[in-house]
């Protein structure tokens, strides 16, 4: 089986040196369903590469990439904060009300790379169903999501080691743009 990973174009010249690397596993709900198969709170995401949604799914991340990591990034800063200033963890007034930011997606014009991994060569684990949906919870980071990137039958897997550039093919270059109404605008190239 072969497995897909979507990294950011910049990161490219470091996976060549480095390999994909574990990074940190922001979501409890993440880190508690992989612990057991994990020595540290870190993985490598992927997904089977035979999937019929690949286009939807590399879309779907990238959207992820703009809206809901910036808005995760927040919560972990809040919660941090509350945590150092020793305030109660369940007082609501704390967090942010993500209906207030509308629909405003972080970063410009990018490009990606979509990275097929030999999985015989790796040790992953596997599987898990994945949902991107969005949430009226007004301190849910989907809160005020595109439903065009929604999806719940994204399965994924993990690894918790160094996967080496060895094992690793980069067989797409995804080029986005973000227009000022919030839309992206995708142009896919395979890569040879």
């Amino acid at each position: 089986m072969k497995l897909l990973h979507l990294t950011h174009s910049k990161n490219i010249p470091s996976i060549i040196r480095l390999g994909l690397l574990p990074s940190h596993i922001d979501l409890d709900g993440h880190w508690d369903a992989f612990q057991e198969f994990l020595k540290t709170r870190s993985c490598v995401y992927l997904w089977d590469a035979e999937t019929y949604q690949n286009t939807k799914f590399v879309r779907d991340m990238i959207y992820c990439k703009m809206f809901i990591h910036p808005r995760n990034a927040l919560i972990r800063e809040r919660e941090i904060e509350i945590e150092k200033q020793g305030l109660d963890y369940y007082d609501d007034e704390l967090y942010f009300d993500f209906k207030k930011f509308g629909n405003g997606l972080a970063g410009d014009a990018s490009k990606y790379c979509l990275l097929e991994i030999d999985s015989d060569k790796i040790d992953a684990e596997g599987s898990w169903r994945h949902a991107q949906e969005p949430n009226d919870d007004k301190y849910n980071s989907t809160v005020a999501m595109d439903d065009r990137y929604a999806h719940d039958n994204k399965e994924i897997f993990i690894s918790g080691e160094p996967i080496p550039f060895k094992n690793i093919k980069i067989v797409e270059e995804v080029l986005v743009r973000k227009y000022k109404n919030n839309n992206l605008g995708f142009s896919f190239r395979k890569v040879k």
